[in-house]
């Protein structure tokens, strides 16, 4: 058994799932388990029909049911085992610890079968990315798929190295299921997306007004968001710092949200296990409940340095809400560590202006405290600053009163 045959094998059958227009002919070998279809036919001359052999499956998957729909006959059955095959290979390939394998494993993720891009991205994990794959494993993590996208994680995980490791750090994936994501339409929410980006998947959560992207080449979005800009641009912490109440404001408003929506989701009557569909709608529901508000944002807003390095803020609309302006749509500009390109992230305010006149009633009392504070501490200031003058002043009259009679003591005795 040629292990550079079966590789071959793998990734043209794999890539014939992919509906390419032409590839070539499969080889001799298509399992990993077995020296080809000779070995694996029956060498009786039975009148019973012989099993098919693993290479044949696939075969006959590719010429009869690949464009035709998977419940059409028995290709539903045929996809599944022809699937099942490839999956086995592609463990195989990285059980091997060959990083050989690896430009042919990275092609099966070209493959429109989510389990053979699961599969791919587990023979990566045992074969054991490097720095040296970054640039051509990023891409792969953020896979429409959610379950591939948790594969794509685990994949990084078990890499080494210091640009794998923040890599690992910057694709963390907790959502499940094998239907494709659609990137949300930031133009829905009166936010511009700048040209040549790409959607992150798990970056992103309209629900608390943040979508991330990041700029495909070396295409740098400042230029785009400059130019919408009303105020800024603001250092990350600057920004914080500038429009705290304003931002505690938001924050306290989705706690609320958040704290109302869960008290109702406990009152809901969980479905029926065995009911599939509505109880993992119900599941979904949760999460969503779970992670929604104040944690949800907190992450998305954390900007740790060695992941995002020295973001900056432009404020792309300012609106007077009660007895304050509010920054309700900005954007978020950075250096993505991690995928080593220009990244941002869109953020806009998703509570009621009422939400927020509501919250804003506590924060406008404790702005009045700190006020107080200041003026007090400002007074309290001056009046020490005052104390130490005066007692200077003493200090200085009093040595030179000394001096003074120091000299006349001295004249005195004629020194």
């Amino acid at each position: 058994m040629k292990m550079p045959l079966i590789s071959k094998s793998v990734v043209t059958a794999a890539l014939f799932f992919a509906s390419l227009a032409s590839m070539p002919e499969l080889s001799d070998a298509t399992s990993l388990k077995g020296a080809g279809p000779s070995s694996e036919r029956k060498s009786d001359s039975s009148p019973r029909a012989a099993a098919p052999t693993k290479k044949e499956i696939v075969t006959q998957y590719i010429h009869d049911c690949r464009t035709k729909p998977s419940k059409e006959g028995h290709c539903d059955k045929l996809r599944k085992d022809a699937v099942e095959i490839l999956k086995e290979d592609l463990h195989t390939l990285g059980s091997s610890a060959n990083r050989s394998y690896m430009p042919v494993l990275v092609d099966i993720f070209k493959s429109e079968e989510p389990e053979l891009r699961i599969a791919a991205a587990d023979a990566i994990g045992m074969i054991g990315p490097q720095d040296q794959d970054v640039d051509l494993l990023a891409p792969l993590t953020n896979d429409p798929v959610p379950d591939v996208r948790r594969a794509g994680s685990q994949m990084i995980l078990r890499g080494k190295g210091n640009a794998i490791s923040l890599l690992g750090q910057r694709t963390i994936s907790s959502k499940m299921g094998l239907t494709p994501d659609t990137p949300p339409d930031a133009a829905k929410f009166a936010m511009p997306v700048a040209p040549d980006s790409t959607y992150l998947f798990d970056s992103g959560d309209t629900s608390v007004g943040r979508l991330s992207y990041v700029a495909k080449g070396k295409n740098d979005p400042a230029q785009f968001f400059k130019a919408k800009t009303k105020k800024g641009p603001y250092k990350w912490e600057e920004f914080r710092q500038q429009y705290r109440y304003q931002l505690k404001d938001e924050e306290d408003a989705m706690d609320q949200a958040q704290r109302v929506a869960t008290k109702q989701f406990e009152q809901e009557k969980p479905p029926d296990p065995t009911n599939v569909q509505d109880f993992t709608e119900y599941m979904k529901k949760l999460q969503s409940v779970s992670l929604a508000g104040q944690s949800g944002r907190a992450y998305l807003d954390s900007y740790q340095p060695n992941l995002y390095g020295t973001p900056t803020v432009y404020v792309l609309e300012e609106r007077q809400i009660g007895q304050r302006s509010y920054p309700t749509r900005y954007v978020v500009l950075y250096q993505d560590q991690a995928f080593r390109k220009p990244g941002y992230r869109l953020s806009w305010m998703t509570v009621s202006d009422d939400a927020i006149k509501v919250a804003q009633v506590a924060s406008l009392a404790e702005e009045k405290e700190e006020l107080a504070r200041k003026k007090e501490d400002e007074a309290l200031k001056k009046r020490q600053e005052a104390l130490d003058n005066l007692t200077k002043k003493k200090d200085e009259q009093e040595k030179s009163k000394f001096k003074k009679g120091q000299a006349d003591l001295e004249k005195e005795l004629g020194f």
